[in-house]
């Protein structure tokens, strides 16, 4: 299992730079390297930084997040003794590391066919929400997956870590938030076709003090262990 999503993890990060090295040529000197909350570019770079950009990002993510799991008690050393930090957290790690890596696949993806025109300027902004709130289903839909606490991945709000129970909570709940803001945001686009990111980033928030609140009571009521 371990070595399929390593295997998976290599071609999307193959697939970023194929993307990148089909598109290159073929890109404007300036294209868009940045999207507001209004779902339309406020940013502009060169073709080589919009091509490339996701595709360094996505192999540095893949090779830092396929050894530091090994180090993970030492950077978090308030674990409850238990066997063994590779065979717990590790199948967490790679499976969220394949899903974080898709997303920013779909990205690159937008921004290369933004820069070579083939989605109209009027559909940009739906379209990146809709990029966008299926990335948050997909993420939220694998957070409560991450049953024991670590250094990297999660809701890594300090309370958090009071207990492996307090952990296990606030994953399954961080996860559903971020499944209802994306769901929320998919609606809201096509609500909201003038702004259509605009709902995902208040549902987001909403759902991000919600979390806190509730991991910050789990943490210090008496009747969660």
């Amino acid at each position: 299992m371990r070595d399929r999503k390593r295997f998976v993890t290599l071609i999307l990060v193959a697939a970023a730079f194929l993307l990148w090295a089909v598109a290159y040529q073929h890109l404007p000197a300036s294209v868009p390297t940045h999207w507001g909350i209004s779902g339309r570019p406020d940013q502009f770079g060169s073709r080589l930084q919009t091509a490339l950009l996701l595709p360094m990002i996505m192999l540095f993510i893949g090779v830092v997040f396929s050894f530091v799991p090994n180090y993970d008690r030492l950077l978090f050393i308030k674990y409850e003794p238990r066997d063994s930090d590779s065979s717990t957290v590790r199948p967490e790690y790679d499976g969220l590391i394949a899903i974080v890596l898709a997303f920013l696949l779909a990205i690159h993806a937008f921004a290369i066919a933004s820069g070579l025109g083939l989605v109209a300027a009027s559909h940009e902004p739906l379209l990146l929400a809709a990029v966008l709130s299926f990335g948050m289903i997909a993420v939220g839909n694998y957070m409560p997956r991450i049953t024991r606490r670590n250094a990297f991945i999660g809701v890594r709000l300090p309370w958090a870590y009071a207990s492996e129970e307090v952990w296990r909570r606030t994953q399954r709940a961080g996860g559903y938030g971020m499944v209802a803001a994306g769901v929320i945001g998919l609606v809201g686009a096509f609500a909201v076709p003038s702004s259509p990111v605009k709902p995902l980033f208040a549902a987001l928030v909403a759902q991000i003090i919600v979390v806190m609140v509730y991991s910050y009571h789990l943490a210090h009521s008496r009747e969660v262990p």
